[in-house]
């Protein structure tokens, strides 16, 4: 048996799924589990138990980001603690979790951190000064030099990136999953053709640029079905919001509460992901699991893994690209039935919960 230590949210929702249910997996094996919960946040520790296994669970000593002394300290007591054998970092909890581990352990624990988020998506996304984010890259690249085993990449794009943004070829290719809450297909009015954009609304996920190129269409195809739903927040609201005030055919529904984000995808025909960079954005699997065809960016990390044409169209993140997409789909509508069926055949051969929990035990045990 096992010690293993995981630093993520213990939740269901979205791709926090993953460490939920892995904990589950690696418990039900036999193992004990350690769950850090950033959110939800657990005020009490709580163990649920296992057939052979356990899982315990803490938070962080407040509700705020562990980036505090105080949460290395107290880091260094749950480490002590229960001594784990294997460490598994996700965002901001890792620096803390994996470094002190590794420190402690004199280097002989096993550390698997997450590369969710791609360079060049931060750098346009421009949230830091040049300064700031320069010095949170070091700061990265001495963290995955020193005290990560394995750095784990959701797509091949973000191990590509790791390798040449960081320098570093410790990256390992492992595809995100989600649950399957997949229900039925909600039939759709086939008067209109629905596409919808779920995500923030940052300059690196490309939602302007849609704008321009939708309502470019429609100026020029009058006789257009295609209406374009899109939901979300971010720096862009205000600007997005001026864009789209007079086009009826474009609908903004700002954001959305998690628990109306399937009937969301399954009422729309295709969801569209118009990313400039992105990794292995969480809604293209939400909306294959839901029977949704995608209209997805070649830039993106999931693309490679989809097929032009089967449960996608692909197109380039830039208006004269998108334009052409959205004559494509008005002229080739009649491919839409069988496209939603290769989407959910798609999801579940490639992007399942039970594969990832079965290829995560066998590459950290």
């Amino acid at each position: 048996m096992k010690t293993i230590l995981i630093a993520h949210n213990y939740s269901e929702v979205s791709f926090s799924a993953m460490s939920y249910h892995l904990a589950h997996h690696l418990a039900t094996l036999g193992h004990q589990v350690i769950f850090v919960s950033h959110q939800p946040y657990f005020f009490e520790d709580q163990v649920v138990k296992k057939k052979n296994g356990k899982i315990s669970i803490c938070s962080w000593p407040t509700t705020e980001r562990p980036t505090l002394i105080r949460d290395f300290t107290w880091y260094v007591s749950i480490y002590f603690k229960y001594k784990p054998d294997v460490v598994i970092g996700h965002f901001v909890g890792s620096n803390i979790s994996v470094s002190v581990s590794k420190l402690l352990s004199f280097g002989k624990i096993k550390t698997f951190e997450y590369y969710h988020t791609l360079t060049n998506q931060l750098l346009a996304d421009g949230k830091k000064t040049s300064i700031q984010q320069k010095m949170l890259f070091f700061r990265k690249k001495i963290f995955y030099n020193l005290f990560c085993d394995v750095i784990i990449c959701p797509s091949a794009l973000a191990k590509k990136n790791l390798e040449d943004f960081y320098l570093i070829d410790k990256g390992l290719v492992m595809l995100n999953p989600i649950k399957d809450r997949f229900k039925n297909k909600i039939a759709i009015d086939e008067h209109t053709i629905t596409i919808s954009y779920l995500g923030r609304l940052d300059p690196s996920k490309g939602v302007t640029d849609l704008i321009v190129a939708f309502s470019a269409y429609r100026n020029k195809v009058r006789s257009s079905k295609i209406i374009l739903n899109i939901a979300g927040t971010g720096s862009q609201e205000l600007e997005i919001k001026e864009m789209i005030k007079d086009n009826l055919a474009i609908r903004y529904l700002g954001g959305l509460p998690y628990d109306t984000i399937d009937d969301y995808l399954n009422k729309s025909h295709f969801v569209i992901i118009p990313s400039k960079f992105d990794n292995l954005p969480t809604v293209g699997l939400e909306s294959m699991m839901n029977q949704t065809p995608l209209l997805i960016s070649n830039t993106i990390g999931l693309a490679t893994y989809l097929t032009d044409g089967k449960e996608c169209f692909k197109f380039e993140p830039n208006i004269d690209s998108m334009v052409s997409l959205f004559d494509k789909i008005e002229n080739n509508f009649n491919l839409y039935e069988q496209m939603s069926f290769d989407a959910r055949a798609t999801f579940l051969d490639k992007f399942g919960i039970d594969t990832y929990c079965n290829a995560i035990s066998n590459l950290i045990l």
